[in-house]
């Protein structure tokens, strides 16, 4: 939500970036998973059906991370993964 502060910062002409706003449901998204290389993100591209949320397994508490991936990447994703550290939910 924008404060009334930052409210009064943006101009009358200005828009918004809806892709910045995280959890905004736009209709159909795309899934993110990266099927690049080392050297570029490559996002997979079919159409998202889930709201994946995965803890980290490597004992450094790194935050939880929030992907949006189609079926067949979230079955890639459990193949190798802890099933108990990854949270699905539908789009």
């Amino acid at each position: 939500m924008v404060s009334t502060a930052e409210s009064r910062s943006l101009d009358a002409g200005q828009a918004v970036d809806l892709d910045e706003l995280a959890g905004l449901d736009r209709g159909r998204q795309r899934c993110e998973c990266d099927h690049g290389d080392d050297e570029a993100y490559a996002p997979c591209g079919r159409r998202a059906k889930w709201r994946v949320s995965i803890d980290c397994e490597c004992g450094e508490n790194h935050p939880r991370t929030v992907e949006i991936l189609c079926s067949r990447c979230l079955r890639t994703l459990r193949q190798t993964q802890d099933q108990d550290s990854i949270t699905a939910r539908p789009l």
